[in-house]
């Protein structure tokens, strides 16, 4: 009766903590990555800007895609001189295997010049239109943190 018991006490965690694992989002579709940038040279923006890199992992073309991301002073407090969350669309045909490179001005969002660089965190794509009509949405970030 206790051996019953324990190995169904057993089970029972072994399914609890696995259990996360066992039903998760698929393999996510992109791969992404920003820099925040002040550089007195720059064309694209006045302030700062972001450098983002996106690489097409489907076997799909993508039409467009909102990338969301998430700004922090050097201290890990969201940033005061701009608001904390960041969404933009980018409309790009991205054939599957290929990546895409763009500098975002974040010229318009900005209250005052940054004393600092900025971090970025929580970066991800919250959705992916393809080609074909299909569309891709994971609104909180999910799939780029598995």
């Amino acid at each position: 009766m206790k051996t019953k018991f324990y190995k169904s006490l057993c089970c029972f965690m072994l399914l609890i903590f696995s259990g996360c694992s066992a039903f998760s989002l698929e393999r996510s579709p992109y791969t992404i990555e920003a820099g925040f940038v002040m550089d007195e040279e720059a064309t694209v923006y006045k302030i700062c800007g972001v450098d983002l890199s996106f690489y097409n992992q489907a076997a799909e073309t993508v039409k467009e895609f909102e990338v969301v991301f998430y700004l922090f002073d050097s201290d890990g407090e969201p940033a005061y001189e701009c608001p904390n969350r960041l969404a933009f669309s980018i409309e790009r045909e991205i054939g599957p295997d290929e990546d895409f490179s763009v500098c975002l001005s974040l010229d318009s969002y900005m209250t005052f010049v940054p004393q600092s660089l900025l971090e970025i965190d929580y970066l991800y794509v919250s959705r992916i239109t393809y080609a074909d009509g299909s569309i891709w949405v994971d609104p909180y970030g999910f799939a780029a943190f598995m």
